[in-house]
């Protein structure tokens, strides 16, 4: 019986290091705790249910994420009533080692779209799509191994969002 609950206790300790695996797992953990931040996370059975794509608003252009997707997560803020708003972006990247992440330099220097990749070679593991406007920001992060075509019509199509 003892042999059991330390094989038990083994195993759910390996469970709980693997779950805490990617670097961006602290920023979903601190910003799962702020006023005003709603969080949603789609596992890779329900992306599997669905053809996720962007297409652009004229429907002549699209932007894909293709590859193993397992994972999306998804996070809105919005500024509460009676408070003061939060930098989300300062705050967002404040948990994120940026040192880890490349940014993808976005065609358009005035649009306030923040993209950050984690990859190996040709294959990304992570893909951060981030932007704030006046009083909310919306994050947006991909897990698995892909590769992203056309990231900048990706993040125009985010920008277009706020």
């Amino acid at each position: 019986m003892k042999q059991i609950f330390v094989f038990a206790l083994l195993m759910s300790f390996g469970l709980a290091v693997n779950a805490q695996s990617r670097p961006s797992d602290k920023l979903f953990e601190k910003m799962a705790l702020k006023p005003g931040v709603t969080m949603m996370s789609f596992s890779k059975e329900m992306l599997d249910a669905v053809n996720l794509n962007f297409d652009d608003d004229e429907g002549d252009e699209e932007s894909n994420v293709t590859g193993d997707l397992h994972e999306v997560k998804l996070i809105i803020y919005t500024a509460p009533e009676n408070e003061e708003p939060m930098a989300f972006r300062e705050t967002t990247l404040g948990y994120l080692p940026l040192s880890r992440y490349d940014k993808v330099e976005d065609d358009d220097p005035d649009e306030d779209v923040d993209i950050r990749i984690l990859r190996k070679g040709k294959k990304v593991s992570e893909c951060h799509v981030l932007f704030q406007g006046e009083t909310n920001g919306v994050l947006l992060s991909f897990f698995g191994n892909f590769k992203i075509d056309e990231v900048d019509k990706l993040a125009e199509k985010m920008d277009s969002y706020k």
